[in-house]
């Protein structure tokens, strides 16, 4: 019995060794497919970050278009009335007038100077998160473009809101010209019709 046990144990195939080209090319696929996710995750996070710099460029396009409408109230139809003599809003009649034009000039200035800030930061930000893309990580450069933007939203809302303020206080200093204007026109209107009625009055005597 022992011998012939012996024997089939000779004719028995041997337990196969764990082999070394197997776990190679284990190896080998499980980098691929973390190259693939990393590959994946890379461009899902450009895909945002253009988003991101997208919105950046609309809100840099308004800061501009607020730029150039708060400079034209700037012009001489604005500022005149408020510097001359005889104007009803004059900032020299009374210390209400002044606090008026104060706070008409303070809101231009703000609304100038965020928008330009914007527009310079949007140019700024844009450059440096490709560079971070490139350099250290996809995923870097989009958290940081996203709280800029989120900045960049703050400083917009108070550019819009300064603007806002300055175009009411604008179409206030209209309104009190108009007014001016036509109780000018009343004026001139009485007395003429007093001159006349007096002319009329003499020749009837």
């Amino acid at each position: 019995g022992g011998k012939e046990s012996a024997a089939e144990s000779l004719f028995l195939p041997a337990a196969a060794p764990t082999s070394r080209r197997g776990h190679m090319w284990a190896n080998v696929n499980a980098q691929s497919v973390h190259q693939q996710n990393a590959v994946s995750l890379m461009q899902v996070d450009m895909l945002q970050l253009g988003v991101l710099q997208t919105q950046m460029d609309n809100l840099s396009v308004q800061a501009t278009l607020l730029i150039g409408f708060a400079l034209s109230m700037w012009g001489g139809a604005t500022l005149k009335p408020l510097l001359e003599d005889d104007s009803q809003i004059c900032i020299w009649k009374t210390w209400y007038h002044l606090a008026f034009a104060a706070v008409f000039f303070v809101t231009i200035a703000l609304c100038i100077s965020c928008g330009g800030i914007i527009v310079s930061l949007v140019l700024y930000i844009k450059q440096a998160a490709q560079e971070s893309a490139l350099l250290v990580s996809t995923g870097a450069a989009v958290a940081n473009t996203r709280r800029h933007l989120s900045s960049l939203n703050r400083l917009f809302v108070v550019s819009y809101a300064s603007f806002a303020l300055s175009a009411v206080l604008a179409h206030r200093m209209g309104r009190g010209t108009s007014g001016k204007k036509h109780l000018h026109r009343a004026r001139a209107t009485a007395h003429g019709s007093t001159a006349r009625d007096s002319e009329s009055g003499r020749r009837a005597d």
